[in-house]
């Protein structure tokens, strides 16, 4: 089995009648992801270099050994980084692992702890990485019992877990933060038109060179590598759900020109977007 993503697509879909609802993979900076959410539950553990999340529009950075929880139904991104920046990522059904009255304290108190384990003591942090890893292993190895095992190691995360007090109001700096929600919320609105660093720093009264300062400090990714992240999902999800012709995608998606789309999409996924359209519609 393979422990990656596809290029694109989403790790987490809703478990089918008898699917085991949980799912694991490893991914690269290379493999980012706009806003979204999902009822599942989502641990990532930094594997090597530096990935960059966004959980409810506030940045959290994953150097190697950290660990970040995203609640179910949280809204959340990866920043794009380089191919090196890896990461394990963990998806389960809180319900289906955590349901019925004997758990509902576990339920409550899972999405109140700080999320980040740079905020949690040693043990906690070392003991959840080694489920992980303990998890990973049963998860690909699938032995016979393997379900059982996994979901046992899921269960031993969940109380390691809940054992942190409540987190905190946050602190830090709430005016750059701010700033962050807005540059983000800018460019979800208007990412398909004509939007630069230039005009987006100029909508929100501020100079591009902040902007670009601030972003790249926050996010770890600059403006433009996020801007055209943006871009190339919309193209990945135009590619797979519709037959509009490769220059009306381009176009619909923010892109100059189909030459600098079919380039840009080139470099991103190794193939051309008409090779990306045949192998998902196959």
């Amino acid at each position: 089995m393979d422990r990656r993503f596809s290029p694109s697509g989403s790790l987490y879909e809703p478990p089918g009648k008898g699917d085991f609802p949980l799912k694991m993979a490893r991914a690269t900076g290379a493999q980012a992801f706009i806003y979204h959410w999902h009822d599942a539950a989502e641990v990532l553990l930094g594997l090597s270099g530096e990935t960059t999340a966004a959980v409810a529009d506030r940045p959290y950075r994953l150097a190697e050994g950290d660990v970040l929880l995203i609640p179910p139904g949280e809204s959340h991104c990866l920043f794009p980084s380089g191919a090196g920046d890896t990461r394990l990522v963990l998806m389960f059904e809180l319900g289906f692992f955590l349901g019925g009255e004997p758990y509902a304290d576990v339920r409550q108190k899972l999405p109140a702890i700080p999320l980040h384990s740079g905020q949690w003591d040693n043990e906690t942090r070392e003991t959840a990485a080694g489920l992980l890893f303990r998890l990973e292993r049963a998860f690909f190895g699938r032995g016979p019992g393997w379900q059982a095992e996994a979901a046992g190691f899921t269960l031993l995360l969940a109380a390691a877990l809940t054992r942190l007090p409540p987190r905190q109001e946050r602190g830090g700096h709430p005016g750059q933060d701010d700033t962050l929600r807005a540059v983000l919320q800018y460019l979800s609105e208007h990412y398909t038109g004509e939007v630069s660093l230039g005009s987006c720093a100029a909508a929100l009264g501020f100079t591009p060179s902040y902007l670009s300062a601030l972003f790249k400090a926050k996010t770890g990714a600059t403006f433009h590598r996020y801007l055209l992240n943006l871009r190339l999902k919309r193209a990945e999800w135009l590619l797979r759900s519709t037959a509009l012709p490769v220059a009306r995608i381009a176009e619909e998606s923010g892109f100059v020109s189909e030459k600098t789309f079919y380039r840009v999409f080139k470099e991103q996924y190794r193939m051309t977007p008409l090779q990306y359209r045949k192998e998902k519609s196959g």
